[in-house]
């Protein structure tokens, strides 16, 4: 009897509850479990969702990626519809800037590097990756992406914590999961030869970050033969913070509405936190510009660095660039190539001006054994010669460091 009373009260309970819920709403909420069984389904069918970057890399680690030397010349001669045409390179010994060509080019790096700018999207980053192939198609490229976050939240510790995928990677050869080899090994590194191509703060900063974790992973410097620098570096401004971070926003216009002026209220108090209690000097962008010509991260002396800016630039000033350039030749002895476009936005320099971008691009790797040009008029910031998209002329030989400017015409962005 016990057992029939909770039987029935069970039922009666049930009733109840059906009557007091409107049947249409029951078939809604039927129909609305079965819509979500039914993907989710499908969504385990397919497995784990895999991390989505450029097509032919593979993902080492959180916005750690790279391209091997297999599926790079795969690439370069499958998808050749895809890439940007870039006219062949010019036989003139008074040509600046030759155009990009892999012919006579001499030894290719070892390895590419490729530290993006802050949100940087694959599709973007594509376009510098496939140029890339282009150039070097037996080169492996390593891209190593950063956020808003890593700029302005992260500590320098956290973003250390996500890098030994790639220091591994660097450290060992390839095909080895033996441990990175350390200063005492008798074998040399995989990557004697590194190009590093850094984009804007972000970039740079990421750039300098590796080289701190490669160092107190092997105890060694990072290898760089060659460094292009790409709207950056800048030294600390307010103006340009707000103007990076408003970029880094969703383009809806509520995150837009929302996020820009809470974003803008945290970088005034942090503003002037660093202002006040810890120093400009110890800003992150500050600490970035040093770091770049510190001789204990990588070989700074005699090293070929080219800096590609803007005038036109609204987050970083084209003369705080070119100052570093002309610094890091005068004072740390490195070899600097300072390109300024006139009209050309942030990280938009090689849009419409291939055959410049890229030359240089070249240029740099080929004169990492050579002694530097010097233009004319290189510390006042006067241009040596300009032209479009053709070579640019001018320069005499000099020993050791030296400075190159070169001011070309650009396009509005």
């Amino acid at each position: 009897m016990a057992g029939r009373r909770r039987q029935q009260t069970t039922t009666a309970s049930f009733y109840i509850t059906a009557v007091r819920v409107p049947k249409s709403h029951l078939i809604m909420v039927s129909s609305l479990r079965l819509k979500n069984k039914s993907k989710g389904d499908r969504q385990a069918s397919k497995g784990p969702k895999k991390p989505v970057f450029v097509p032919g890399f593979s993902c080492l680690g959180p916005s750690i990626y790279v391209q091997d030397r297999q599926l790079n010349a795969s690439n370069n001669s499958t998808d050749i519809l895809h890439r940007p045409t870039i006219p062949a390179a010019t036989t003139s010994s008074t040509s600046l800037i030759p155009h990009i060509s892999s012919a006579d080019i001499g030894p290719p790096p070892d390895l590419i590097i490729i530290t993006s700018w802050t949100g940087a999207i694959p599709k973007h980053i594509a376009k510098y990756t496939q140029s890339y192939n282009q150039l070097f198609p037996n080169t492996p490229i390593l891209v190593i992406t950063t956020s808003i976050a890593d700029l302005a939240i992260h500590s320098t510790k956290h973003k250390l914590k996500v890098l030994p995928p790639a220091v591994r990677y660097l450290s060992t050869c390839p095909g080895s999961t033996t441990a990175p080899q350390s200063q005492s090994s008798e074998k040399p590194l995989p990557f004697q030869n590194i190009l590093l191509h850094a984009f804007s703060e972000g970039g740079a900063n990421k750039a300098v970050c590796l080289a701190q974790a490669f160092l107190s992973t092997t105890h060694q410097r990072l290898p760089i033969a060659a460094f292009i620098f790409d709207s950056t570096p800048g030294t600390p401004r307010y103006s340009s913070n707000v103007a990076a971070f408003r970029r880094s926003l969703p383009p809806n216009k509520f995150a837009q509405a929302v996020g820009l002026p809470l974003g803008a209220g945290i970088l005034a108090v942090t503003w002037v936190v660093f202002g006040v209690v810890i120093g400009y000097e110890n800003n992150l962008i500050s600490k970035t510009r040093r770091a770049l010509n510190d001789s204990d991260l990588w070989k700074v002396e005699g090293i070929p660095r080219t800096y590609i800016f803007s005038e036109a630039d609204d987050l970083i000033w084209w003369k705080d660039v070119e100052e570093h350039g002309v610094t890091s030749a005068n004072v740390c002895g490195a070899r600097s190539l300072l390109v300024r476009f006139k009209k050309t936005g942030h990280c938009g320099h090689a849009r419409g001006h291939e055959g410049i971008y890229w030359g240089a691009v070249r240029r740099t790797w080929e004169t990492r054994g050579d002694k530097m040009v010097q233009g004319s008029d290189s510390d006042s910031g006067e241009s040596s010669s300009s032209g479009e998209d053709g070579g640019l002329e001018g320069g005499q030989q000099v020993e050791g460091g030296g400075v190159e400017t070169v001011a070309v015409v650009g396009v509005a962005m």
